[in-house]
């Protein structure tokens, strides 16, 4: 299949995303086989989903082609064309949902490990002091990359109104997303009942992310921070795919 620019609206397939500065990207059309296992992917997690919290898997199940598109996006960011497979083998492209390792897969960030974030490492949890600045990508100086070493890059795509907190008391009313090429946004705050649980008798909260799903990759930084209403540690999960090349995550990982 061969590379075209596609504009970003367009492949979001009816989402809203946050496309920032980035008004077209590199896209590469999946073959059947290639889309039937991202189909795979998407849809165990979200059959998992449906048995924990309902109403937020429906809330992703409506962004499945977004997935899939993204896969194709993925694909085409790669610098080595490579073919999607599950599990993934040497030589090929994988996707799995979200993980803190593959969020944060090195212990100490650096300009060739760029993934700067508040997270603890190997958690989703995130030390917070009331009024003080966090960062779920970033670190308030640092924009987050996905990975970008040779044979090991990823693209990351968290779904729209996918960030969760789970725990008794929520920590969040204020956030701010930029990106290295659209710096002057301003906040985005969420409405006043985001305290109350989405399901019953589960202290699980869902933020609402107005500027739509939000995908990264490795040549594109941004920053997605947050002022904590309380202090103490929130856990906060990012319900998304990961797409990377095989040797990323050819066996079990741990953030040292």
């Amino acid at each position: 299949m061969s590379e075209r620019p596609e504009p970003v609206q367009k492949l979001a397939a009816g989402v809203n995303i946050a496309a920032l500065e980035r008004r077209e990207v590199s896209y590469v059309e999946l073959s059947d086989s290639e889309k039937s296992l991202i189909s795979y992917v998407f849809d165990a997690g979200i059959a998992h989903l449906k048995k924990v919290v309902p109403s937020i898997a429906s809330d992703i199940e409506a962004q499945k082609q977004l997935a899939i598109n993204m896969a194709g996006v993925a694909k085409a960011t790669f610098p080595v064309r490579k073919n999607y497979s599950f599990p993934s083998v040497p030589g090929s492209l994988g996707v799995a949902w979200l993980f803190p390792q593959g969020l944060k897969w090195v212990d100490t960030p650096s300009p060739s490990n760029p993934c700067y974030t508040s997270y603890i490492s190997n958690t989703w949890n995130i030390p917070i002091t009331a009024g003080t600045n966090a960062y779920i990508l970033g670190d308030g100086t640092n924009f987050y990359k996905a990975n970008p070493n040779t044979g090991q890059n990823t693209f990351i795509l968290i779904f729209n109104n996918g960030v969760i907190e789970v725990g008794s008391t929520p920590s969040i009313q204020q956030f701010h997303l930029i990106s290295e090429g659209k710096r002057d946004y301003g906040i985005y705050t969420v409405d006043p009942l985001v305290d109350i649980p989405i399901e019953k008798n589960v202290a699980i909260y869902q933020y609402p992310t107005p500027l739509g799903a939000l995908f990264i990759s490795h040549d594109r930084g941004v920053m997605l921070g947050f002022k904590p209403t309380r202090s103490g540690t929130a856990t906060i999960k990012l319900l998304g795919l990961i797409f990377y090349e095989h040797d990323f995550m050819s066996s079990l990982r741990w953030a040292t």
